[in-house]
Parts: C-alpha cells; sequence; structure tokens
C-alpha cells in the first residue's frame, strides 16, 4: 500500500506543472492578469479545502502521489485547477457562438462547465484508482469492478458530488467577483481559445482513454461522452470568414 513508483509521480507532478503553465499563458492571452490570477486563486483554494476535508477530517481518500502536503498531491491540486479552467473556458467558448442571449449565457455556464468536468472525472478516477494513484476507506457503487489499493472496490458517489459542487462553485465565485477586480480589456477570444483548452484537456483525457481500451473498460469511454461532445465542439469551431 501506498508503493507508487516514483518515476510515475514525477512524471504526473511534471504534466500538471506543464499544463498550468499552459493554462495561465492561455488564461492571461484571453482574460488578462487579474481576472487569471482571481480564476487560479478561486480553482486552486476550493478543490483544495475539498481535498484536506476529504483526506484529513472525513478520512474518506487517501493519497499516494508525491510530493504532497496535508496529504493532498501537487499533482491534484493543479489538476483542479486545470480542468475546472479548461472546462470552464471552453463551455464559455461554446455558449458565446450559441446565439443564446447574453444572461442565458451567464447562467447557464457554471452547471454547464461542472458537468463537463464531471463526466471527464467518470473517466479520470476509475483509472486513477486501477493504477494505484489513490484509495478509498469505504467502497463505492461506481467503478465497482476496479479495485484499489486499500482493496475497496469503486468510487464512492460522494466524489462526484463533489466535482459537482466543487467546479459549479469556482465559476459562480469567478462570475461574482470578476467584474469588481477586472480592470483588463478583453473577452473570451475567439474560436481558437476554446480549441487550444481542449487541446490542453486531452492531455488528461487521452491517457485514461487509452487505459479504458487496454483494460478492456470502454464502457468508461461512453460515460465521459459529455465531456468528449464538448471537446469536439470546441475543437471543430472555426473564426467566421470576412
Amino acid at each position: 500500500m501506498g508503493g507508487l513508483d516514483p518515476r510515475l509521480s514525477k512524471t504526473l507532478t511534471v504534466h500538471a506543472l506543464v499544463v498550468t503553465g499552459l493554462s495561465l499563458t492561455h488564461s492571461l492571452r484571453a482574460r488578462g492578469l487579474r481576472r487569471t490570477l482571481l480564476f487560479a486563486a478561486l480553482g486552486n483554494a476550493i478543490p483544495v479545502l475539498g481535498e484536506l476535508l476529504a483526506v484529513n477530517v472525513l478520512k474518506l481518500l487517501r493519497h499516494h502521489v508525491r510530493p504532497q502536503v496535508g496529504g493532498v498531491p501537487l499533482a491534484v491540486a493543479l489538476g483542479w485547477y486545470n480542468v475546472a479552467y479548461g472546462t470552464f473556458a471552453m463551455m464559455e467558448n461554446i455558449l458565446n457562438v450559441s446565439g443564446l442571449h447574453e444572461v442565458e449565457q451567464s447562467r447557464a455556464l457554471a452547471p454547464a462547465a461542472a458537468l463537463a468536468a464531471t463526466s471527464l472525472d467518470l473517466l479520470l478516477d476509475p483509472a486513477g484508482l486501477d493504477l494505484g494513484l489513490w484509495q478509498w476507506s469505504v467502497d463505492g457503487p461506481y467503478a465497482a469492478d476496479v479495485e484499489g489499493p486499500s482493496g475497496k472496490r469503486g468510487v464512492p458517489l460522494l466524489n462526484f458530488a463533489g466535482w459537482l459542487g466543487v467546479t459549479t462553485s469556482i465559476t459562480l465565485a469567478y462570475q461574482r467577483l470578476g467584474p469588481v477586480v477586472a480592470a483588463d480589456s478583453g473577452g473570451v477570444g475567439g474560436p481558437e481559445v476554446g480549441r487550444s483548452a481542449a487541446l490542453l484537456l486531452l492531455s488528461y483525457y487521452l491517457p485514461a482513454a487509452a487505459w479504458a481500451a487496454k483494460r478492456c473498460r470502454r464502457h468508461y469511454l461512453l460515460y465521459s461522452a459529455p465531456f468528449s461532445a464538448v471537446a469536439w465542439a470546441a475543437l471543430k469551431e472555426r473564426p467566421p470568414t470576412s
């Protein structure tokens, strides 16, 4: 238990750091410094608080990826931000070209981004459990065919409630606080903003999809289809021709 290959820990941490750097650069170009700093603060603080609660208070979860602080790995903390920001940027761009009224776009953004992020985790969480990246202290009804390092099977539904709640909270807080602190000009940008966000998230999706194919657990690809649909919609957007 807890004997995760240090090379895998290093690879995951480096990947998270690289994607975070690219996500911050993406955000700076799309929405300016102040909005970037606001989303980064919310996108790290809110999930980390949730992780600390699950790990140290509820004792439901234990991570094996290193390095970590307070039981929360750096790769996991950054991963929350990367997925939350990427799904937010994709949905923001898709809704921006949807023809919906601005008020309707604003109302739809938080639940749509949260559903896309949670759908991605329907694939990521079983893969991570099978690879020994983390373990649960109780059996869960989802992915009951996957056994973690603790011998417990599946993922508790509280995990996905957490994903919905955390990612919704990040977006709603950003929407409420953003206009107050954002003196930067600039909006969501053109279709290239959604495409580049989708490409960044593919670095999470594709390895997990390869795991599902290799382990003959392709049903998890079906469960994550909402995320795939959002990513495809973002990737196929093209700038308007003049």
